[in-house]
């Protein structure tokens, strides 16, 4: 007999309208029942459609994809957008708009001495004591990757 096992073990499956979660629907009736509400005092001709309209924005833009909101990923793009654009032209218009919300142009220009230097140890790990088995039966014949100082002195004995 097999067990079948979802992929999100730990993730509560939601209830919610049309593949919308509960929690975003509330959202959105909360957030376009608040602006109608505030818009009903001030402009009583625009408050539903607005109402409406923000209820029905705050559902779209809290929709995740990648673990990420819509909101979040446009953010994302427009900073990395004003990101590139400010570091081909820094004296622009862009590049001073960069530097007034203190966004560095150094981020968009990669090296790869930086990129792709290796981690600094915090503690230097000695693995010349450990011995691995891909196996539990391994142990009993000695058969197992085991970390030397040099592998030619290893040889020569």
């Amino acid at each position: 007999m097999a067990a079948d096992f979802k992929s999100h073990v730990l993730r509560r499956d939601e209830k919610g309208f049309g593949g919308i979660p509960f929690k975003r629907l509330l959202l959105g009736a909360v957030g376009g029942g608040l602006t109608y509400t505030l818009l009903r005092v001030t402009l009583p001709g625009l408050a539903l459609p607005v109402g409406a309209l923000i209820g029905l924005a705050l559902i779209l833009l809290t929709a995740l994809n990648g673990g990420l909101p819509l909101w979040q990923r446009l953010v994302f793009r427009l900073r990395g957008s004003l990101l590139l654009h400010a570091a081909a032209h820094p004296t622009g218009l862009l590049g001073e708009l960069a530097r007034g919300i203190d966004l560095p142009l150094e981020l968009a220009r990669l090296e790869g001495e930086v990129v792709f230097a290796p981690p600094v140890a915090l503690v230097d790990l000695d693995l010349r004591e450990w011995v691995t088995f891909v196996r539990p039966r391994e142990l009993d014949r000695g058969d197992g990757l085991v970390f030397v100082d040099a592998p030619l002195a290893e040889e020569a004995r």
